[in-house]
């Protein structure tokens, strides 16, 4: 930092969570230089402490459940890094560990809110999964499920429609073996509606460092 060195850790995934919390602290040290008694243990103590629900956030093991509130290219851009970070070989890189053998799959659920650009956030993801399923949250401003279907048979690939978020959440999880991956993403709304349904099956579990 500005003020000196800071030995720092956050319980959050995802490398640009990095760069929040460096921009979190570059704030807090101009906030320090205009007299505001900002302690380092105390930046140190918060940052260590923060939560941040909806991003990259782990909500079962088996199968791996993650849902990301990316809702433009720049979030699904991020999304995607973290995905070949921390689960390439469960996703459809141009190599995949042979540890697997092939066998796992990673399936998305993808909602998106009007206004939002879904052609470059199908862009960033689509070459990542093996299925596909759309869908779209109770909010009013949620997409219309055609405008998504479309983006993706842009790329080639036909998804499933499901018009309701816990019934596509609980129809990935119906495909899924309990090696493989599902992501949830598009919009917070979206993510939010799949928190909630996880809750209600009972998957939720604490996040956890990988």
């Amino acid at each position: 930092g500005i003020l000196g060195n800071y030995e720092l850790s956050i319980p959050l995934l995802g490398n640009y969570q990095l760069d929040n919390a460096a921009t979190a602290v570059a704030a807090l040290e101009v906030l320090a230089r205009q007299g505001f008694n900002i302690a380092r243990d105390s930046i140190a103590d918060g940052l260590a402490q923060v939560s941040w629900p909806g991003r990259f956030q782990i909500l079962s093991h088996h199968p791996i459940l993650v849902v990301d509130g990316a809702m433009n290219i720049e979030g699904a851009r991020g999304l995607k890094q973290s995905l070949v970070q921390y689960f390439g070989s469960y996703i459809r890189l141009e190599e995949r560990s042979p540890v697997n053998n092939y066998t796992t799959q990673a399936i998305l659920v993808i909602g998106a809110s009007l206004d939002k650009d879904i052609a470059g956030i199908v862009s960033e993801l689509v070459s990542l999964f093996d299925k596909i399923i759309v869908t779209r949250s109770h909010h009013p401003r949620s997409m219309e499920l055609s405008s998504i279907v479309a983006e993706f048979t842009k790329h080639g690939v036909e998804p499933q429609v499901v018009e309701d978020v816990a019934d596509a959440l609980s129809s990935a999880l119906a495909l899924a073996g309990e090696r493989d991956l599902i992501c949830v993403t598009g919009s917070l709304f979206v993510v939010a509606e799949a928190i909630e349904q996880a809750n209600r099956l009972c998957l939720t579990v604490e996040q956890q460092n990988l």
